[in-house]
């Protein structure tokens, strides 16, 4: 069998649950009895898993929409002046606050990206537009298509894969790709997104900075830029990489063990402090705990039994869980300890 449905979670939970104190640390190692395991398990103190064996559900990289995610595809597509840049951290998805891929949480710089796109039209008159403002790598964007026909961060429609060139070896195929409503120019938020996506540059400091740099390139005061002014000798792109170079990321330890010492796992990853964990900072940690990187099936698998649990510890739909919620006995940590089989 796959994962419960959240009725049945809720039903099981309600049924077996004790009094909701949070629990001391020395029970973490304690499995809770849930009766359904997805597929994981833990092999050493480490926290290191082995392949996944049991096909996911197909849905389990959809997350719940952002609406920062909605509004800014279509600001880009109607509006496309980009008048600020920048976005509280609560109000976009975590991917990209952090310039992560939505589906692995690694870096997008580190690999090939790709966008989702949305063909329109029979033969001569088929045509190719871009679904979102979101990027992706490549491979996961082609898994993805393999099992969804949204955008996991903002539900957008698509039914393609366009990979996105260098912008230094192919500036007509790089701008062709970035530019989200084909008008042939881009806004602030249009570069940011794809500087974040493909060029190795401290875009933090570029999105506080863009409003001010912007007038450089933006000649004519109409809010955008053309591809020459992005790509050429001297453009944007060879800016912003010359004057922004990336940050040296302070290296963290790993992170503790979400059985053994999960005050501390809910702590490390609370990273903007706010005392909560939303769903997907939740699925990203998890992912980073136990270092799935590119293995697709496990991925799948963490994100449904995410889904699959979610709402006993989220009734009022807000999409995070704060400390308590996480701690308490039979909470969040207990459910996911006992539903990964994680020891």
């Amino acid at each position: 069998p796959g994962t419960p449905s959240c009725a049945m979670t809720r039903r099981r939970f309600q049924a077996g649950a004790a009094d909701p104190e949070p629990r001391p640390e020395d029970r973490s190692s304690e499995r809770m009895g849930f009766g359904f395991n997805v597929g994981f398990g833990t092999t050493s103190n480490s926290g290191t898993m082995p392949p996944v064996v049991r096909r996911a559900d197909s849905t389990a990289f959809v997350s719940t929409p952002r609406s920062s995610g909605v509004a800014q595809s279509q600001h880009l597509r109607e509006s496309g002046s980009g008048a600020s840049t920048s976005r509280s951290a609560r109000d976009s998805h975590v991917a990209e606050t952090y310039g992560e891929c939505a589906v692995c949480f690694d870096p997008l710089c580190s690999q090939r990206t790709a966008v989702l796109t949305q063909e329109h039209g029979r033969g001569m008159r088929k045509e190719r537009t871009r679904s979102c403002a979101h990027f992706f790598h490549l491979a996961c964007a082609n898994e993805l298509r393999v099992h969804h026909s949204q955008c996991p961060i903002c539900r957008a429609p698509f039914n393609g894969v366009l990979p996105v060139p260098s912008p230094e070896t192919d500036p007509d195929g790089w701008f062709a790709a970035v530019d989200v409503d084909g008008d042939g120019r881009l806004s602030p938020s249009e570069v940011l997104e794809a500087l974040r996506a493909q060029i190795r540059c401290d875009w933090h400091a570029i999105e506080r900075q863009l409003p001010k740099m912007w007038r450089k390139w933006d000649i004519n005061g109409d809010g955008y830029v053309e591809k020459n002014e992005l790509v050429s000798r001297g453009g944007l792109i060879e800016y912003v990489t010359k004057h922004f170079p990336k940050r040296t990321e302070r290296e963290r330890p790993p992170p503790p063990s979400i059985a053994r010492a999960p005050n501390e796992w809910f702590e490390y990853w609370d990273e903007d402090d706010s005392g909560e964990l939303e769903k997907e900072e939740v699925v990203r940690a998890l992912i980073k705990t136990f270092g799935l990187g590119q293995d697709m099936p496990s991925l799948r698998n963490i994100r449904a039994i995410v889904d699959a649990v979610w709402c006993v510890f989220d009734p009022d739909g807000s999409g995070a869980v704060d400390r308590r919620e996480f701690l308490m006995r039979d909470g969040l940590a207990d459910t996911i300890v006992a539903s990964a089989g994680i020891r």
